[in-house]
């Protein structure tokens, strides 16, 4: 029976839900470590407790349930309006993936479950030996995967989030993978041109961010291996469409570079008619050719 039809029938049985509002339960829930984080309607919001309560009753292997009313937001993409509604109340975790280990407080840091898969892929791409640069860090999220294979010779991951910073730091040693990364604190597009003057150049380059990071391609394009290297990119657009692809290769054609699609990947649906989508894109100096 699906989530939403267990918690109705749990519901019937309190005299105090208004029966009317059945209908609007939310379908599912994200699930963090035993830790269920629910999405309510504006009017649901005053019957949150006794939602968590029913929830409890059909999911006994919970330990916490947390509502968020709010969405991810700000300079540093950070949830908004979580309140514990049940359980424990620590929001700091260790969440294993993929036999990744990932420390954080899912209060003031971002976890987007939809995107194991890449977490998954992108480390099956690496080459014995690279250089690789992680532009938007995180906490991690690519860089643990990619380094725990112990194929690249160095990552450099870069990250402004304060609050990501410390935790990515913490889960580099929590992997064992402190001889691999190396983590470094800053806005993206200043501390790439510190890793150029200190002729440090990249095999590959992991741009993992939403909205698709435009603005920083210029200055992934200037670090790139002489040889050319391969460029990971990320956007939303159509199911077909090619604008990711055609909006990078526009500035990549500026700089002097030609492109080449190596492979496009959809990570999930981002609202009605519009997915998250992955590329990668081998550059190369137009020189080369």
């Amino acid at each position: 029976m699906k989530f939403k039809e267990m918690l109705k029938i749990e519901l019937r049985k309190d005299e105090n839900f208004p029966k009317n509002f059945l209908n609007i339960l939310p379908r599912g829930y994200q699930e963090l470590n035993h830790i269920a984080i629910l999405n309510l309607k504006p009017e649901l919001r005053i019957y949150a407790n006794q939602i968590a309560k029913s929830m409890h009753e059909i999911l006994p292997s919970l330990k916490a349930i947390w509502h968020r009313s709010g969405e991810i937001q700000g300079k540093f993409r950070q949830p908004q309006g979580l309140a514990h509604l049940w359980g424990d109340p620590k929001s700091e975790i260790i969440l294993t993936e993929n036999h990744v280990r990932y420390k954080f407080d899912f209060t003031k840091i971002m976890f987007a479950k939809g995107n194991v898969t890449e977490r998954r892929i992108l480390p099956t791409r690496i080459k014995e030996g690279e250089t690789i640069i992680d532009m938007f860090a995180g906490i991690g999220y690519f860089s643990l995967g990619m380094a725990r294979t112990k194929k690249p010779k160095k990552i450099y991951s870069i990250e402004w989030n304060p609050e990501a910073y410390n935790y990515l730091c913490e889960n580099i040693r929590l992997n064992h993978v402190d001889s691999i990364i190396t983590p470094i604190f800053g806005d993206c597009k200043e501390k790439i041109v510190e890793l150029k003057e200190n002729n440090i150049c990249a095999d590959r380059i992991i741009m993992g961010l939403l909205p698709a990071p435009v603005d920083a391609i210029s200055s992934a394009l200037s670090v790139i291996n002489n040889n050319g290297g391969v460029i990971v990119y990320e956007g939303v657009e159509g199911k077909e469409s090619t604008e990711l692809f055609r909006e990078f290769s526009e500035i990549a054609n500026r700089e002097g570079f030609l492109t080449s699609l190596i492979e496009r990947r959809i990570v999930k649906i981002y609202k009605p008619h519009l997915y998250h989508v992955v590329i990668e894109i081998l550059v190369k100096k137009k020189e080369l050719f």
